[in-house]
């Protein structure tokens, strides 16, 4: 398996083919469907690609989107251990949070946090791809990453995005495996995560190459703007 690298490609056959237990961590945002209509173009079934996903790793830390429906339950053999809010202050939306979900293998409650943090910080507008509806903010991965990581894991994000997963992961020392399907994202992100002194290549796409399969406090962190 491949460690440290965006690979463009559709994750559930890559997910099918991976061995159970093979990562540390599944931190992601998959496509739900929505009413917004986001992400109605790609044949990714995000709720399957999660439960998939879920079986790789020992605990997942998942992005739900819709206060108003039913998040999805976690799959055999796995326990909801805790259930963290992110506020978004500058949403555009009536609703400005989103709930955040973690699976775990072993029955052992963590604690539940809010996080209150923009979705654009000034300090990382270089890094923001102005197309993509839903990026979330370095600052608040690194949060959950320091949370539910130790240094050295290797962290899966099949529904990558513009990256920030593995933006987040390399600043703390963890490892990475990003999934995407999109190519205009998947080398958008693959140039964030370039070496600053390389050309920042592209993502490695599947008909080229094939791929085989410090924690914050208990106060709620404050926005700057």
């Amino acid at each position: 398996m491949d460690i440290d690298c965006v690979l463009h490609q559709d994750s559930l056959p890559y997910l099918a083919a991976m061995p159970d237990k093979s990562v540390d961590v599944v931190i992601t945002d998959p496509p739900y469907p929505n009413g917004l209509g986001l992400f109605s173009e790609f044949l990714i079934d995000g709720i399957a690609g999660l439960y998939l996903a879920a079986k790789k790793a020992k605990r997942s830390v998942i992005f739900f989107w819709s206060p108003l429906v039913d998040p999805p339950q976690p799959p055999p053999g796995f326990f909801r251990t805790a259930t963290h809010i992110w506020h978004k202050p500058d949403g555009k939306t009536s609703i400005r949070y989103e709930t955040i979900h973690v699976w775990s293998r072993d029955y052992k409650r963590q604690p539940y946090r809010v996080f209150d943090i923009p979705i654009l910080e000034f300090s990382t507008r270089k890094d923001w791809q102005e197309t993509h509806p839903t990026q979330k903010p370095v600052r608040l991965m690194r949060y959950l990453i320091e949370q539910h990581t130790q240094e050295g894991d290797v962290i899966l994000d099949p529904f990558a995005g513009t990256g920030t997963t593995g933006v987040a992961a390399r600043q703390l020392k963890r490892h990475y495996v990003l999934i995407e399907t999109n190519k205009e994202y998947a080398d958008f992100a693959s140039a964030r995560l370039a070496p600053r002194e390389a050309t920042a290549p592209t993502a490695i796409d599947e008909a080229q190459e094939s791929a085989t399969p410090a924690i914050p406090s208990t106060t709620t962190p404050k926005a700057r703007r």
